[in-house]
């Protein structure tokens, strides 16, 4: 399996069962863009029996996020056609095509018919605001403003209101609340906000219930740690939601939450990591979970017990997170479904018979399942204060040890490392010889909101410690060659990279990329400075604190490992100064250095080009420093 294999791979989204559950319709993506373009994505629609999926928009342009209209007469979806990274709502009906409706001048990111079908509430972000960290972490604009001016609590996400029958659109819902999340069934609006709508803001934010006739906000939950998907029940008050300590918007897997006005809040089944909700009637709610390198799909009841129907070594991923659809009736859960072994296709699940497993009902990637693989398998070890940790371990196939070796670490912290269709690093290492080692420290989600909150404070400690302690087993083993361990990371797993060469010379080399080096002025760069004064749980202007002992440049001169720096140029996440320090302060200290810098990219990057470009300089660079 190439790189351009991996490339080549066409990825479902968003399944929604029609009204009737006799269809599906779901989002497939293209696994990169192109210059100048953002990733391109179509609605599909497949029959829920499996007797056929056919494309049901096409064109170069991003459609996502497919609504059903409740008589299942219309689909709506989100689409930036004509405005590229700004989408807005269309209209798919019966025998017509696709039309815009609404005019909403911001990008929407989420709509809901009303019950009766004649309208539809959507939530934009206005231009000007930021994507998530885990979207790119970009600021949505169609144009460069000149100049370019900030102003605190100047971008908001807000809800308006669509009549269908006549297009036309009005804001509603208060001044100065700022909607990350909304779930609507025709009354009151039940929604995740914060007073701040910077991306700083979601890391404190509440649940509360929307008079969007009075536009009066009555909160139902005040969290202890963030919130996503928010679910209101049918009697219009009860609300549930997913609360867990998460370092980005859009990845969090945490603990269920059940609210109303005026009652104590429950917490349901803690021992899940759940990261999907959806309400079946009023007494139990479908859920999916991260379940450690796997994942898992059950039904949740009030009184706190959990029916897991299914769970497995795959993914069941939407973006970032399992995510599953149930059909009306009860009978069936569809999934993006994919293992290492199974190319992503839209399955389902019978639920009468969960033993019987994932059956595919698109044919996106029929020729990828034949092309031959590394071997892969999930490994476990005692770190150094007796917690168990895992990862997964992808080796040539065939091959006898000791191989040189790849550390890869996850970003977050509070990502993982999870069975899934191999992606373009899973075939360029193995392919040159290299064994990859994907280890899930302290800190990572799917082991439980304890572990997921083990490295607050300690960010580059006990979780350094857990992934030398894996290297330590490979190394044992006989997997690995003690001599020839290279590390590489994005993100946080980027600051570890330049984290742990300051702290150790087991890695000979490092790749870091969209990486945190300088604490301090990563806090005063940032469009989440809410993140870190979280997670290193310190006062960023200490001078004797953690943002100053825990900040990889001020270790720069202790580096031996050549490393290779490399950052997308528009990340707001990361900026790239973190990259522009960490380079100049290793060029300093006379490590040798390279810093490649991709533009157009914000957090990580997608064109083709890019990727490209990075797997040829990555393999190159841990070929010329551990002999691949």
């Amino acid at each position: 399996m190439t790189i351009e294999d991996s490339l080549a791979v066409l990825h479902p989204t968003a399944p929604a069962f029609s009204p009737d559950g006799a269809r599906i319709a779901f989002a497939v993506e293209e696994a990169f863009s192109r210059r100048n373009e953002g990733v391109r994505s179509r609605i599909w629609l497949a029959a829920a029996d499996g007797s056929g999926a056919r494309e049901a928009t096409r064109g170069p342009w991003s459609d996502t996020a497919p609504c059903w209209s409740p008589d299942g007469a219309a689909l709506a979806f989100l689409s930036d056609r004509g405005h590229q990274g700004r989408h807005t709502v269309h209209l798919l009906e019966e025998g017509g095509e696709a039309r815009p409706i609404g005019d909403i001048a911001g990008s929407v990111e989420q709509i809901r018919f009303s019950a009766d079908g004649r309208a539809m509430l959507a939530l934009a972000a206005d231009p000007g605001s930021d994507r998530a960290g885990a979207e790119s972490a970009t600021r949505i604009d169609e144009a460069e403003a000149d100049p370019q001016v900030s102003s605190p609590a100047e971008h908001w996400r807000r809800l308006f209101r669509i009549d269908l029958a006549t297009g036309a659109t009005e804001r509603v819902g208060p001044d100065g609340v700022n909607v990350w999340e909304f779930d609507w069934r025709g009354g009151d609006v039940a929604a995740i906000v914060s007073d701040d709508p910077s991306e700083s803001g979601w890391y404190a934010s509440r649940v509360v219930l929307i008079d969007l006739t009075t536009n009066a906000v009555a909160e139902i939950h005040q969290p202890h740690y963030q919130l996503e998907r928010v679910r209101l029940a049918p009697d219009g008050r009860t609300v549930a939601v997913v609360e867990g300590f998460c370092s980005d918007r859009a990845i969090l897997a945490g603990e269920t939450t059940v609210a109303a006005q005026g009652e104590p809040a429950r917490v349901l089944a803690p021992e899940l990591d759940v990261t999907c909700l959806e309400w079946d009637g009023e007494g139990s709610l479908w859920f999916a979970a991260q379940r450690g390198t796997g994942a898992a799909a059950g039904k949740l009841a009030l009184d706190g017990s959990a029916q897991v129907l299914w769970e497995g070594p795959a993914s069941l991923n939407t973006g970032w997170v399992p995510t599953v659809a149930a059909s009306p009736d009860g009978s069936v859960l569809a999934a993006a479904h994919s293992s290492w072994d199974e190319p992503p296709e839209l399955r389902v699940l019978d639920v009468a018979a969960p033993d019987t497993g994932w059956r595919a009902i698109s044919a996106l990637n029929p020729d990828a399942a034949a092309k031959p693989r590394p071997a892969c398998r999930r490994v476990t070890w005692t770190s150094f204060d007796g917690t168990e940790i895992d990862g997964l371990l992808i080796t040539p196939a065939g091959a006898a040890g000791p191989l040189p070796l790849i550390v890869h670490v996850h970003g977050g912290p509070t990502g993982v490392h999870v069975w899934r269709f191999p992606g373009p690093m899973h075939a360029w290492a193995p392919e040159a010889g290299y064994a990859l080692f994907e280890p899930n420290p302290r800190g990572s989600s799917g082991y439980g909101q304890v572990f997921a909150r083990a490295n607050i404070g300690d960010m580059g400690g006990g979780d350094l410690h857990d992934i030398l302690a894996g290297v330590d087993l490979l190394v044992a083993d006989g997997v690995a060659d003690g001599e020839r361990v290279g590390i590489y990371g994005g993100s946080y797993g980027g600051f570890m990279a330049a984290w742990a060469i300051s702290q150790t010379d087991r890695f000979r080399a490092s790749i870091a990329a969209a990486a945190v080096t300088d604490w301090l002025s990563f806090h005063n760069t940032t469009n989440i400075g809410r993140f870190d004064e979280l997670f290193l749980d310190a006062d960023p202007y200490d001078p004797d604190g953690d943002y100053f002992h825990r900040s990889p440049v001020v270790h720069a001169r202790r580096v031996k490992a050549p490393t290779l720096v490399m950052h997308g140029e528009l990340d707001l996440c990361v900026p790239l100064s973190q990259g522009q320090e960490m380079y100049r302060a290793l060029a300093d200290a006379g490590v040798e250095t390279q810093l490649v810098v991709y533009p157009r990219e914000g957090h990580g990057w997608a064109e083709r080009e890019h990727l490209l470009d990075g797997a040829k300089r990555m393999r190159d660079w841990f070929d010329r420093h551990l002999g691949g």
